[in-house]
């Protein structure tokens, strides 16, 4: 995001809003974070809070796409009978746009 020209506030907030968006969207693993006195003092915060908090319920929405899609596919007698897991998640997710989801391990 350096690279794009945002400033630290900005970056700090998207940070912050993403894990609260994955968080709002049904994520149990993930926490609202928001330092409040920035939200409402700098305005960079503020905005890459709120881009960070769409961004972070987007990818949630995905994720949780993804795992239907996988649940849908596979009957428990063929999920007993796989062995190779990634090629089951990946023949569980032919069709869906998973590119967004690389940001998630960084």
């Amino acid at each position: 995001m350096t690279d794009q020209g945002r400033s630290t506030a900005y970056i700090e907030g998207f940070h912050d809003g993403r894990h609260s968006g994955i968080y709002e969207a049904g994520n149990a693993f993930e926490h609202f974070i928001r330092d409040e006195s920035r939200y409402q003092t700098e305005a960079d915060y503020q905005t890459g809070w709120l881009a960070g908090e769409t961004e972070g319920k987007r990818l949630q929405l995905q994720a949780a796409q993804a795992g239907n899609a996988a649940a849908q596919a596979y009957s428990s007698a063929r999920i007993a009978e796989a062995t190779d897991g990634d090629a089951m998640a990946k023949d569980a997710v032919k069709g869906i746009d998973t590119s967004g989801m690389g940001s998630l391990s960084k």
